[in-house]
């Protein structure tokens, strides 16, 4: 049977040997030998419609995060081109991936209970129970409330987790009347779960982060794009107490906003940064890339 020949993004790394080894071919994708049968395109995907449109081999692309469907521009794609993505028949599967909320509220203990200033501190070999424990959050987590900014598959898994801490949740959805201002007002730690999309980008700036409580946190492990970080570091230390972050604009380890808040946090102890990789734990990468590959195979 022949293969089927599959273009990837550099940062994709298929893990099913035996699976792929069968039916498919896998190459990083060369804009210069543009030659597949399928390509994945990912947010750091240098393609257009017009790259795709002259590889005459292409019978399928799959888009891996649904707000690159206006960056491909779809309407310009060959007619003979088959467009796949996360849908209504990979619900199923999505719902077993629980990778991201587990991560998120991993960093929301890190953050409340500020274990990695505490563990520097035993480190030195310094005992002081009393001084140690007032680094952390003045709050027992049963006694919080959770700011839950966007509310699908994520969120509504956060949520379950959050309630089984006995934290109170506020929701920011197109489904309620939640305001954002609400959610900073209200909220003791606040989590960005939204798809990305034109109406919300930057709107996480300066006016959202003045009116976060005082010593509370934030966290975003959901688009860059969404939050103006350099706003967040002037109120870093202000109202509020401690950050984390996920995900960045551009990926990039030269990129000037993430070269500033790498800086940020060598020099502080209220950032934590981490480089893309909430959902990133092996089985829920072969589940989903599986479940990819099968879409594919069942198409082609």
């Amino acid at each position: 049977m022949k293969k089927i020949r599959i273009g990837i993004s550099k940062e994709i790394d298929f893990k099913l040997e035996k699976y792929t080894q069968r039916k498919f071919i896998f190459n990083q994708i060369d804009l210069n030998n543009f030659f597949y049968d399928v390509i994945l395109v990912t947010s750091n995907s240098k393609i257009d419609y017009k790259i795709i449109n002259n590889c005459k081999s292409i019978r399928i692309i799959f888009i891996m995060s649904l707000h690159l469907l206006s960056k491909i521009k779809l309407d310009k794609l060959r007619k003979d081109i088959k467009v796949l993505y996360f849908d209504k028949k990979s619900k199923k599967i999505l719902k077993t991936i629980t990778a991201t909320p587990e991560f998120i509220f991993g960093l929301i203990i890190l953050l409340t209970k500020n274990f990695l200033k505490i563990e520097r501190i035993s480190k030195k070999n310094v005992w002081d129970p009393k001084k140690t424990a007032e680094f952390s959050f003045n709050k027992m987590l049963s006694q919080s409330t959770l700011g839950i900014i966007g509310y699908g598959r994520i969120g509504k898994q956060l949520a379950s987790i959050a309630k089984n801490f006995g934290m109170k949740t506020i929701i920011f959805t197109k489904k309620n009347n939640i305001k954002l201002t609400d959610i900073a007002r209200k909220s003791d730690i606040i989590s960005v779960n939204l798809s990305l999309n034109n109406k919300n980008k930057n709107i996480i700036n300066k006016n959202f982060f003045s009116k976060m409580k005082v010593g509370s946190y934030f966290i975003n492990t959901s688009k860059g794009q969404i939050v103006n970080y350099y706003d967040l570091l002037k109120f870093l230390k202000k109202n509020v107490k401690g950050a984390a972050i996920d995900v960045y604009k551009n990926e990039n380890e030269n990129d000037k906003e993430i070269k500033k808040l790498i800086y940020y946090s060598k020099n502080n102890d209220n950032l934590i940064l981490t480089p893309h990789i909430a959902g990133s734990t092996l089985d829920s990468i072969i589940t989903l890339q599986k479940h990819c590959l099968d879409r594919i195979e069942s198409n082609i």
